[in-house]
């Protein structure tokens, strides 16, 4: 599962998170692979999005597929891919659309980047390995830990290559409720027993800090200038369910 509603903190600081910007930015700009780990919420997908934008780089952008032919099928169509034997990419054999694929990063390389890496078989692995050693090409790959990637682990074993999201700092974190509040108009509201009760419950976690204040901007989560919390947060972690 991608990032819970990247969009939704959109105009809200990136804290907390200035080294690891520094690393990708590096890493993109270098052509070097990088595994991007954090749970559900911890600005993986922001910290890409801010990352990619800051370098000219070329890169196709993928969320990870269910299978090695629906990988291979994207990365095609990211590469702007065509055959002259099928109407259609899907409709290419496996052993085609790689020929295809190797063929376009040889031509122009890039950087393929995978969202929510998970449960890689063999195959997957064999090919992104291709890829991870191929010429001026790279992997930037996101997942919850390194125990979720299957067999991509043998590939993205480095420490060195992992750039992994930690909680927000206690600062950090109350800095992010008081935009977020302010972004979603909060401020006519009791604020102070709920900003406490979401700085505990969040742990750091900036994707449900925001997310929560999304959701107390509704009608059915307030009483009025009370935030009812509870059913607040029973929402809010199902949008953090992996």
């Amino acid at each position: 599962m991608p990032e819970a509603s990247p969009a939704d903190d959109r105009g809200l600081p990136l804290l907390s998170r200035r080294v690891e910007l520094e690393n990708l930015v590096e890493a993109l700009r270098g052509r070097r692979s990088r595994l991007l780990t954090g749970p559900i919420g911890s600005g993986k997908t922001r910290l890409l999005q801010e990352a990619l934008q800051r370098t000219s780089e070329p890169y196709v952008l993928m969320d990870w597929p269910p299978v090695l032919h629906s990988l291979l099928v994207s990365m095609a169509e990211g590469l702007g891919c065509c055959s002259a034997r099928a109407s259609s990419l899907r409709l290419t054999t496996s052993q085609a659309l790689k020929s295809m694929v190797k063929a376009a990063l040889q031509q122009q390389p890039r950087c393929i980047v995978l969202e929510d890496a998970h449960n890689a078989e063999p195959r997957t692995y064999r090919f992104l390995q291709e890829i991870y050693h191929a010429p001026g090409c790279s992997l930037v790959v996101t997942a919850p830990c390194r125990e979720r990637l299957g067999h991509l682990h043998k590939l993205l074993w480095d420490p060195r290559e992992e750039i992994a999201l930690k909680p927000l700092t206690r600062v950090d974190a109350r800095r992010l409720f008081e935009e977020a509040s302010c972004k979603y108009g909060l401020s006519a509201l009791n604020l102070d027993a709920f900003r406490s009760k979401v700085l505990t419950a969040a742990r750091g976690n900036p994707g449900q800090i925001v997310t929560m204040c999304r959701l107390a901007s509704r009608a059915e989560y307030q009483d009025r200038w009370r935030i009812k919390f509870l059913p607040l947060r029973i929402d809010t972690l199902t949008e953090f369910v992996s």
